[in-house]
């Protein structure tokens, strides 16, 4: 018999408004007859360590909070190698990317797809980085990516959220971002081609979506086709970088002149000086990196199939 459900919660995300969602969710689960227990993280990377420990045995691990929590726990079952373990999710954040991508966007849809939902693999982003204290793996289920694009999401606060409302935040975000920004010099390998040069953003996109459903940051993305959609903004400077942030948010960038946006399987980068990676929007270390599709990688609860 398998362990009960456990829920790794981050209480922090949304901006600390997460408790009373995750009342929300666990009065549904008992209500509904789950067996589930619950711990909280108590720091970044928390979520990591608990996946990785607690997967053998468990049915399900569902990740409670945004999408930071969701891509640590991923990372841990991934880490554990436990084929038995699944990814549930229960949305507490403000984005909640992942979840809303795959059909549970809300408390109610994440718990009926926990109790009653079926299994589907999912691609993960493989992210290899070689940082001074030696290598390290990680893992991304919506990009992996340097650049202009990749602060813009991490500079869109809670607290920006919060004061500007979804839709402005990611302008607030955008102008944080552009102040100060240099385009590095990369040297990228993509499936065999080199690349070279100084770029406004590069990303490996596996899902369509980001920022909440504001930025459509790699149009054509699925999270289980077996690839990555690879995205390369030459540097056209500040004013070209403003006059290109409504096609980001659109979708519309890939038919600029100074983008190249191509489906491949692996990247490599590096760049002078290093620079931050940036994995589902929250930093992940520095280059140099390589980004690697893992096909069907990670076992995912989703909501059922309705009857035809």
């Amino acid at each position: 018999m398998h362990a009960p459900l456990l829920l790794i919660a981050n209480l922090s995300a949304a901006g600390g408004q997460s408790r009373s969602r995750l009342e929300s969710a666990t009065a549904a689960l008992r209500a509904a007859g789950a067996r589930f227990e619950v711990r909280e993280t108590k720091h970044p990377g928390h979520a990591i360590e608990l996946a990785r420990e607690q997967a053998p045995g468990r049915a399900v691990i569902a990740a409670a909070g945004g999408d930071g929590t969701v891509n640590e726990v991923a990372h841990g079952l991934r880490l554990a190698g436990d084929p038995r373990a699944r990814l549930g999710i229960v949305p507490l954040g403000t984005g909640n990317d992942v979840a809303t991508q795959l059909g549970l966007p809300t408390i109610p849809q994440a718990v009926r797809a926990i109790v009653a939902g079926e299994t589907r693999k999912l691609d993960l982003i493989e992210v290899g980085l070689a940082g001074p204290g030696g290598a390290s793996t990680r893992h991304a289920l919506v990009f992996a990516a340097v650049g202009l694009a990749g602060d813009l999401l991490r500079l869109t606060t809670p607290a920006v959220k919060r004061w500007f409302g979804r839709r402005l935040s990611y302008s607030v975000g955008f102008f944080r971002a552009l102040y100060g920004f240099r385009a590095p010099w990369l040297q990228l390998t993509i499936d065999g081609t080199a690349y070279a040069g100084r770029f406004l953003h590069v990303s490996a996109g596996n899902a369509e979506w980001a920022g909440g459903g504001m930025m459509r940051l790699s149009p054509g993305a699925r999270m289980d086709d077996g690839w990555l959609e690879f995205c390369l903004v030459a540097d056209v400077g500040r004013w070209g970088a403003l006059r290109c942030f409504p096609r980001l948010l659109r979708g519309t960038h890939p038919s600029h002149p100074k983008v190249q946006y191509f489906r491949g399987r692996q990247l490599t980068l590096e760049a002078a000086p290093a620079t931050e990676v940036l994995l589902d929007g929250d930093p992940g270390g520095r280059t140099p990196a390589t980004f690697t599709i893992q096909p069907a990688a990670l076992e995912v609860v989703v909501p059922p199939r309705e009857p035809a």
